[in-house]
């Protein structure tokens, strides 16, 4: 039950930090006079963007896996909760990638990022813990 509730733990917490990101990249970068109904509009104003907002979009697929996937790691103590933290992200960046056409370089990142950040949070996650024995 452990496993299950850190993996679910580290999902809500990598999707509330995108969902941060985005909101901070779009506070940032409001969007003008985009019919969100139009896939090609939003594919033009996606690729119109300026590069510090495909930044922030970029850095939110970086630190949201990452962080989802040590917070897993933390509370089970559980490698293999971690990379299905960050799959699931990866599952849904793909997803996004379908269904709202990205520059190629994003595209790359939305595969790329989830994998490094998951790969971080793997090599973050030490034992022992702070505060506790080594031998235990």
């Amino acid at each position: 039950m452990k496993k299950f509730v850190a993996v679910v733990v580290g999902i809500a917490v990598a999707f509330l930090l995108v969902a941060t990101s985005d909101w901070i990249g779009s506070w940032l970068f409001p969007i003008d006079n985009v019919n969100s109904a139009d896939p090609g509009m939003l594919a033009d104003y996606i690729a119109g963007m300026p590069i510090a907002a495909k930044m922030i979009i970029a850095g939110g697929w970086l630190i949201a896996p990452l962080a989802g996937a040590w917070l897993a790691l933390r509370i089970a103590d559980w490698r293999p909760g971690g990379w299905i933290v960050a799959t699931v992200f990866l599952a849904a960046g793909l997803m996004n990638q379908f269904v709202l056409p990205h520059p190629l370089s994003m595209q790359i990142g939305a595969v790329v990022l989830p994998l490094i950040g998951g790969w971080l949070a793997q090599r973050l996650h030490r034992k022992p813990y702070p505060g506790e024995p080594l031998l235990g």
